[in-house]
């Protein structure tokens, strides 16, 4: 007979974080290096430079606010408190770097890379799977990133490369810093 599971929310030190998008970095890079059209094809802009990352801000303001409106839905509810508890006593300097080390190098994979070979939905997926959390009750999360990957997969499709990565930090970077708020609370 086993005891009762341990469902307390873990804090993860942002170092951790940073190494292991560090090592997604590394292999989307390898992967993109090594496809034909190579890395300027894979991480350029479908539009103006500038037009790219403004679309991608954009998407990544009007996915966070509607993440905000639906904060208190149950599922959403605990996945929120857990991630609270996940970041905190991080500084601001950890959530930013998280943010955007999290944006550039999960973008540089899934969607510089993997999304022109396997396509949008199955790309989607692959980032769903990355969000995982070996707690029942988080269910949610890769569901909601599903959702966020179909949506990122679409502004890359449109604006590139430099789009998606910034909605992905801004989304992020703003979740982090209201999660760090909250814990702090």
């Amino acid at each position: 007979m086993t005891g009762p599971e341990d469902t307390t929310p873990r804090r993860i030190p942002a170092a951790l974080l940073i190494h292991q998008e560090g090592v997604i970095a590394l292999i989307a890079l390898v992967g993109v290096w090594l496809r034909d059209d190579g890395l300027v094809t894979a991480f350029a802009a479908r539009t103006g430079l500038a037009e790219s990352i403004l679309a991608g801000a954009a998407a990544g303001l009007v996915c966070f606010g509607l993440l905000w409106l639906v904060r208190g839905v149950g599922p959403l509810h605990d996945l929120e408190a857990w991630q609270r508890q996940m970041v905190a006593g991080w500084s601001a300097g950890d959530a930013l770097t998280v943010a955007i080390f999290s944006g550039f190098a999960e973008e540089a994979l899934i969607r510089a890379l993997l999304q022109p070979l396997i396509g949008l939905l199955p790309a989607a997926a692959v980032f769903a799977v990355l969000h995982l959390v070996p707690d029942r009750r988080l269910w949610m999360w890769p569901l909601v990133a599903l959702l966020l990957g179909v949506t990122i997969g679409w502004v890359f499709g449109r604006w590139g490369y430099p789009a998606a990565a910034a909605t992905h930090v801004v989304i992020n970077g703003l979740s982090l810093a209201r999660f760090r708020t909250m814990a702090r609370s």
